[in-house]
């Protein structure tokens, strides 16, 4: 099993962002991404999502909420300052109160810029691997958000190390005795797929005229008109890929998945996507790590023989399981051999690259109908290698 990033190793990446990353410096910080690859300037904003129909499996004498991060294109983002990487919520509210612009780790979003509203985009959930935050999914949130999406990363609550919700409350993750074992890993997934159910009906209601968040707070402005919810992906690294594939078999109104390196089901106990089979579009990317270790082959060869929808399994050479997200952009150079059960040899800028260049390709195919994409040509990078 591909060693799953702990909370030292999650920690430290925050502290490396939070003093300062790879990139250009910024008026109230450093901006720790590359810049997006689209056209679109990039707004963020969060929602505070509330399920009250569910108590909450980690913490039962709770109602389920969820923290969520919205990308979306945007307009006007010059009166709107850059959003921090570490902080959503303690940081701007800081900042708010204070009035003043607090230095740390940038992205290249702009916090609550008005949405652009001159068209309606398709819509991108992401979810995270297991125990980590959505924060490691910001870079590509961001350059899909740039090429015409709107793009939700989700927190799962009481898995994610740790959530920020409005008024600086954390919510830190469930205690887990044995670790990441079988049986918590299968009710985090039980978990992922009722909270991305949580997601769309939400969105479904903010494309309809109403506020999702719980404390009503001010949303962007026409955000809710930027929503195509006739087009949905839905997109994850790890423990996510295994809930992006299984939520599109859950739910009708997903279109097409990704699963950026991850099994299909918790160790042995495949999920029913592949048992059952899957009739919708899947990209399956994996790293060199994972191909090595060969704990995805069972389950990814079990989904094959059972889809029917156009599927597509790419291995990228020289990475490991992390540099699916944004690690490897906020490790300082000397400190890479440090993480190199993390990040792989091949640098960050290039593998973030192919890794958004391909999940963009993915939906711009299946959610615009383009026939232009990277996919529906033969492979020419030469880290890339088809695999089925």
């Amino acid at each position: 099993m591909i060693r799953r990033l702990s909370m030292m190793a999650m920690t430290v990446c925050a502290l490396i962002a939070a003093s300062g990353g790879p990139a250009g410096a910024g008026p109230g910080g450093a901006v720790v991404l590359p810049s997006p690859v689209g056209a679109l300037p990039v707004g963020t904003t969060t929602l505070h999502l509330v399920d009250p129909a569910r108590p909450d499996p980690f913490a039962p004498d709770r109602t389920r909420e969820l923290m969520v991060s919205v990308f979306y294109p945007a307009t006007d983002v010059e009166r709107h300052p850059r959003a921090h990487y570490v902080s959503t919520e303690l940081i701007p509210g800081l900042e708010q109160s204070l009035g003043v612009e607090l230095p740390g780790a940038l992205t290249n979003s702009h916090r609550d810029a008005p949405a652009r509203a001159e068209a309606a985009y398709p819509v991108v959930l992401y979810t995270p691997g297991a125990g980590v935050s959505r924060l490691f999914g910001t870079g590509l949130a961001e350059d899909l958000a740039s090429r015409g999406y709107v793009v939700v990363t989700v927190d799962h609550t009481y898995e994610a190390p740790v959530v920020e919700f409005p008024g600086g409350r954390l919510v830190r993750a469930a205690a887990a005795p044995n670790g990441f074992d079988t049986e918590i890993r299968a009710k985090y997934v039980a978990t992922r797929l009722l909270d991305f159910r949580l997601v769309l009906d939400s969105l479904t209601g903010l494309a309809g005229g109403t506020n999702p968040d719980a404390e009503q707070r001010a949303l962007p402005a026409d955000l809710g008109r930027t929503l195509n919810l006739d087009r949905i992906g839905t997109v994850g690294h790890s423990s996510g890929g295994y809930t992006a594939v299984e939520s599109m078999h859950e739910d009708r109104r997903i279109d097409a998945a990704v699963d950026l390196d991850g099994q299909l089901g918790v160790d042995e106990a495949f999920g029913r996507a592949v048992t059952e089979g899957l009739d919708r579009p899947t990209l399956v990317l994996t790293s060199a790590q994972i191909e090595e270790v060969g704990d995805a082959n069972p389950s990814l060869n079990a989904f094959w023989r059972t889809a029917t929808g156009w599927k597509r399994h790419l291995a990228i050479q020289d990475t490991a399981h992390y540099d699916f997200t944004d690690m490897p952009l906020l490790v300082p150079a000397l400190a890479r051999p440090a993480a190199s059960t993390y990040i792989g040899a091949m640098a960050p800028d290039r593998s973030a690259a192919l890794v958004h260049g391909y999940v963009a390709a993915m939906f711009d195919r299946f959610l615009r109908d383009r026939t232009d994409t990277v996919l529906d040509r033969p492979v020419t990078e030469p880290e890339v290698r088809t695999i089925r």
